[in-house]
């Protein structure tokens, strides 16, 4: 089992060919606060059996990136579009010791994965499943008993965040 450290945090993922010098189309997760630049290395998992990408992932490292309306990544090595073409579709991740060291008190959205979670009484009525963003705000996805709750990460919905402890409280609305 991988130590926190060593964890693999999803980025974003790749479809789309960008020009015909190796180009990579991507969208993160992120684009605003990402921490990808030139020289970072990356881990590229394929979506699909055709992908040339080795199952367990491949370790590339970034030439060049540039952030606008769309994010275009290049790595080291590849320098065609059948190339790129190949590897089409894949997730792109970073181990979690890549990324820049947080001041206490701060943490990665990714840290909330796995967490318990707890009604206002402090019962645990779910686990943080996985999370994505809808354009406007992170939405935290919890798995139930009984189905899934899908809830804007706001401190009206979690008004209560302990990652030492391992939990974190939700405020599930009533539904009419």
């Amino acid at each position: 089992m991988r130590s926190m450290k060593d964890k693999l945090i999803l980025l974003g993922s790749c479809s789309k060919a960008h020009g015909i010098k190796g180009g990579f189309s991507a969208h993160l997760i992120n684009q605003h606060d990402s921490s990808l630049e030139r020289g970072t290395s990356v881990i590229l998992k394929p979506k699909t059996k055709s992908s040339s990408i080795p199952v367990e992932g491949d370790e590339f490292k970034i030439s060049s990136i540039s952030f606008g309306n769309k994010c275009i990544i290049y790595f080291e090595g590849i320098d065609d579009r059948n190339s790129v073409e190949a590897m089409i579709p894949f997730e792109i991740h970073i181990n979690r010791s890549e990324l820049p060291e947080l001041e206490d008190g701060n943490y990665y959205i990714e840290d909330l994965v796995g967490l318990k979670v707890l009604n206002g009484k402090g019962e645990q009525v779910g686990k943080v499943k996985t999370y994505f963003d809808n354009g406007a705000q992170t939405v935290l996805v919890v798995k139930k008993d009984k189905g899934v709750v899908e809830l804007p990460f706001i401190e009206q919905f979690f008004p209560e965040l302990n990652i030492e402890e391992g939990h974190i409280t939700m405020n599930e609305p009533e539904v009419i």
